[in-house]
């Protein structure tokens, strides 16, 4: 009689132990982020994005915003959505953000009214330490547009009328705290001259009173009043700008006429959430700077009579530091707050 043939236990055990490995691969894959050590993580994005603007539909900055979010529709396959939220000089969009997951599904895409509101107020609703900057988008220079009947021509004859006029002249801006306030009264003091501020809401709401000679001058993007000096009623006597701009060569900065602590120029920028990951924060900043790179969106930039500029996140984390000394340092000087 044949013995029934047996098995070495010591046999067995690297055979069940295999099997046994198996059905774990197999059922951490079934169950995805349910097994730690197993799941992996879906490439992002994986669904679609929102940019949140602090500013209405159709002005220059939610055409900006559209123009990227198209682009980064066209590279990443998921749709980027563009959420206005104005209101509360730029707050209650920056706050939103602020408060987001971050996990790089919501975005802000802001002015620099970001820096100004944590200069201009005691008591903001978010810290600068709350975003994660991404990239400098675009400058905006502000410009100094005048009635064309002004016999000043650039700021040096500017500053003389004002000595000779004490108290006769006046300078429109887009709001109480905007960059525009902020530079006319930083040029009141810097030359030691006094033009009165008229706030307005908007540009555009202050346009009229300049043309018709209820205000001598007025504060506002260049891209706005580009497209009125075809009328002959205005005329550009400087701007707040790194340099001069390609599509007015002749317009000096503020620095060159000789007051370079008020030519600060606005911007346009993304942010993400403080505490996104590192590797999202990065795949926003490489896809930001191929767009901004693109000659059909730097036409489209120029256009609006902006800059364009494609920064790194660091170099974008430097410029907010920067502009939080200067503005702040202008504020304080002449008391400008919004509390």
């Amino acid at each position: 009689m044949k013995k029934s043939a047996t098995l070495d236990p010591g046999s067995r055990a690297p055979q069940a132990r295999r099997r046994y490995l198996l059905g774990a691969v197999v059922a951490a894959s079934a169950l995805g982020a349910w097994v730690p050590g197993f799941a992996q993580e879906a490439a992002f994005p994986s669904r679609p994005i929102r940019i949140v603007i602090p500013t209405p539909v159709g002005g220059n900055l939610d055409l900006l915003a559209r123009t990227v979010a198209a682009k980064l529709t066209a590279a990443w396959g998921q749709q980027v959505i563009i959420e206005p939220r104005p209101g509360a000089n730029t707050m209650i969009a920056t706050s939103a953000v602020a408060k987001s997951p971050p996990d790089g599904y919501t975005v802000l895409f802001t002015i620099s009214g970001f820096v100004q509101n944590l200069v201009l107020q005691s008591n903001p609703t978010y810290k600068a330490s709350d975003l994660a900057p991404v990239s400098l988008v675009a400058s905006f220079p502000i410009a100094l547009a005048a009635n064309a009947a002004l016999p000043a021509n650039d700021l040096g004859e500017l500053v003389k009328l004002a000595r000779q006029k004490p108290q006769s002249l006046s300078f429109g801006s887009y709001g109480t705290g905007s960059g525009g306030h902020i530079i006319g009264e930083g040029l009141n003091s810097a030359a030691g001259i006094h033009i009165k501020h008229i706030p307005y809401k908007g540009e555009a709401a202050s346009f009229t009173d300049l043309v018709s000679g209820d205000i001598n001058m007025a504060y506002g993007s260049v891209g706005f009043y580009a497209r009125q000096l075809g009328t002959g009623k205005v005329k550009l006597l400087a701007v707040a700008s790194p340099h001069r701009l390609k599509n007015f060569p002749t317009v000096p900065t503020f620095a060159e006429a000789g007051y370079p602590d008020v030519n600060l120029a606005g911007w346009g920028g993304m942010f993400l959430p403080a505490g996104t990951p590192a590797p999202i924060v990065d795949k926003f900043v490489q896809e930001v700077r191929k767009i901004v790179a693109m000659p059909d969106v730097q036409a489209k930039i120029y256009d609006m009579g902006f800059e364009p500029v494609g920064s790194t996140n660091a170099e974008f984390a430097q410029v907010i530091t920067s502009d939080l000394q200067k503005w702040g340092t202008v504020t304080r000087a002449n008391n400008i707050k919004l509390d």
